[in-house]
């Protein structure tokens, strides 16, 4: 079998491996809803020209000397296996054991806007990434203080234990295209039973927000918080523009 082919193998088992996780409705771990049809698109069209492209291969292999012919390397079949493995290992959304390698700067604010979140089109909740952009947009001190907020997302430590607070964040990954681009955002729990809950579980949190002092400056902590364990969404991460 040549290079060639094998790589014309690999490229259907990649297309092919999009469409399993479209029908598998875990496409939602990898990439925007937004550009899911043009990706299904994209890995049928590539599926319909990588299968003449096997079959014009194998019409001229006939035609050539068996000397001539370049065999596959070891890289070639490696990665391969690594794509059938894909189809084997079941695909899961963003750890939390990633949240502190990704998370970006806090961007400075030079103008303040205060005002309540809304719930994006279509949803009843308000997310995460709407609650923190609104508390970091506004500069006026305790302007969210007594206000109720439910939100969901999974529980993530981070470095809050090096500091012995009894904290623990709720977290959400955002992306604007794929989970290549992802990035966290959180909101801090002040919860007596937080070490009830492992870094990871899924949770929806509903509670008062308070502003403290954490690690030295001021912070808005979910205070008299109830949390519920829930199943992981289907749609694991926020979605910028949605």
């Amino acid at each position: 079998m040549s290079a060639n082919l094998i790589k014309s193998i690999g490229g259907i088992l990649v297309c092919g491996y999009l469409l399993l996780l479209s029908v598998r409705d875990q496409l939602n771990f990898y990439i925007h809803p937004r550009y899911q049809t043009f990706t299904l698109i994209m890995a049928i069209v590539g599926i319909i020209f990588l299968v003449i492209d096997i079959t014009l291969q194998l019409k001229a292999s006939k035609k050539v000397s068996s000397k001539t012919k370049r065999h596959i390397s070891p890289a070639s079949l490696i990665g391969t296996v690594i794509l059938l493995l894909a189809y084997i290992i079941p695909p899961a959304a963003l750890s939390p054991s990633s949240v502190a390698q990704r998370e970006s700067p806090t961007p400075a604010t030079t103008d303040s806007f205060c005002a309540m979140p809304t719930p994006s089109n279509g949803q009843t909740d308000i997310s995460i990434n709407r609650w923190r952009s609104a508390l970091r947009s506004c500069n006026q001190a305790n302007f969210f203080n007594g206000k109720n907020i439910t939100v969901i997302g999974f529980v993530s430590r981070d470095i809050l234990q090096s500091y012995g607070y009894d904290y623990f964040y709720v977290t959400r990954y955002l992306i604007s295209c794929c989970a290549v681009d992802s990035v966290p955002v959180k909101l801090l729990v002040d919860n007596a039973h937080s070490n009830n809950h492992q870094d990871g579980t899924w949770i929806r949190v509903s509670g008062i927000l308070l502003q403290k002092i954490v690690n030295g400056k001021p912070e808005y902590v979910i205070t008299n918080s109830q949390v519920t364990t829930i199943d992981q969404p289907s749609q694991p991460y926020e979605l910028l523009g949605l």
